[in-house]
């Protein structure tokens, strides 16, 4: 599948297009669309066999709703992308991350701060190779 064209589900779009702009995607609905055409599948096709309504499907790549971790986790499986791939685009704040900032004030004040911030997207780039960095440590020390 290359090109513009129609797809063997009977989608028409320019392939290429999608494909080149997966490394842009900025949010969770936008991957979960982008992977289901990578894959040639139609919306209904994902919505059957991840047992949801194709109108949810829908609501989620349009960003108007996200899906539970459970129907996350079985787009993921339906779509054969590793569900991290998809969790790291969720932005509601995890279950774990809450408990911490609920034992430890000082995280959503530091978020608070950083949000703030003039620099933030430069901030959070340092934050993302300091988190990197600390998992590939704690990696290589097990």
């Amino acid at each position: 599948m290359t090109g513009s064209g129609s797809t063997d589900c009977g989608l028409s779009l320019d392939v290429a297009a999608v494909f080149a702009n997966m490394a842009d995607m900025d949010t969770l609905g936008e991957r979960i669309k982008a992977t289901r055409l990578q894959r040639g599948m139609a919306l209904r096709e994902l919505a059957r066999q991840a047992g949801i309504a194709p109108a949810f499907v829908t609501d989620i790549e349009a960003g108007r709703r996200m899906p539970s971790a459970d129907v996350l986790a079985r787009i993921s499986a339906t779509l054969d992308t590793p569900l991290g791939e998809f969790q790291d685009l969720d932005p509601r704040l995890t279950p774990e991350v809450r408990r911490w900032m609920e034992e430890d004030p000082r995280v959503g004040s530091l978020l608070r701060r950083l949000a703030s911030s003039r620099q933030r997207g430069a901030l959070l780039k340092r934050m993302e190779r300091l988190a990197d960095e600390t998992t590939t440590d704690e990696g290589q020390q097990q």
